[in-house]
């Protein structure tokens, strides 16, 4: 017996799908604010009943967008701990991390990061996105120090990773994922630096 609602919920999704593939497309020719639901619809070859079945306006696509976006995004941050439930930094492998490749594999979308930033609160949605998994589900086991306050290494972890991450987008995502991967696994376990050059050229002075 054919299952109507299915058939159905898989109409809506490819409908979607594929509104939301002509909203990057545009993005790519005209800024936030010129594009229109006309444009939408007629990139899409729908017509403006069938937008307006599952959005009232193109806000709302592009809310819906950035919220499917950063959900896959997250994903990716949880893949090492799939199979685990504690990770030790220093045996995390390259292959472990797959944000960039996750990232380049969806290029289409990040290419646009600089373009999609005009929309309201896009860069801020990721960000707060990714921060809360990182500091709620993930929990660093720092070296014990009663002095140290974890929530506040939590979000220097945290706020570095996605540094690291943002710049690399915003830089056109070069150098190559796999040589990126390697990076940040070293960076995660690099030892804390104990000094660093003064401004006026003095010899080192040591980080307290």
């Amino acid at each position: 017996m054919i299952n109507k609602e299915k058939i159905s919920d898989k109409r809506v999704r490819r409908t979607k799908l594929q509104l939301k593939q002509a909203f990057i497309k545009l993005m790519e020719e005209k800024s936030y604010d010129q594009i229109t639901v006309t444009d939408i619809v007629n990139r899409a070859d729908y017509n403006r009943a069938t937008f307006y079945r599952h959005y009232n306006v193109k806000e709302e696509l592009a809310e819906e967008m950035i919220a499917d976006r950063t959900t896959a995004l997250v994903e990716t941050f949880k893949y090492p701990y799939k199979k685990k439930n504690m990770i030790h930094l220093n045996s995390l492998s390259p292959s472990d991390i797959i944000v960039f490749d996750h990232i380049m594999e969806n290029r289409d979308f990040y290419k646009l990061w600089r373009k999609f930033q005009s929309i309201p609160g896009f860069e801020e949605s990721f960000l707060q996105s990714i921060a809360k998994f990182i500091k709620k589900d993930i929990t660093l086991l720092t070296p014990h120090d009663p002095h140290l306050d974890n929530n506040l290494y939590t979000t220097f972890y945290a706020n570095g990773i996605l540094g690291l991450i943002l710049d690399w987008i915003k830089n056109g995502l070069e150098p190559h994922p796999d040589y990126m991967a390697e990076q940040l696994v070293k960076i995660i376990n690099y030892y804390p630096a104990e000094s660093y050059i003064s401004a006026n050229g003095n010899s080192p002075a040591t980080l307290c």
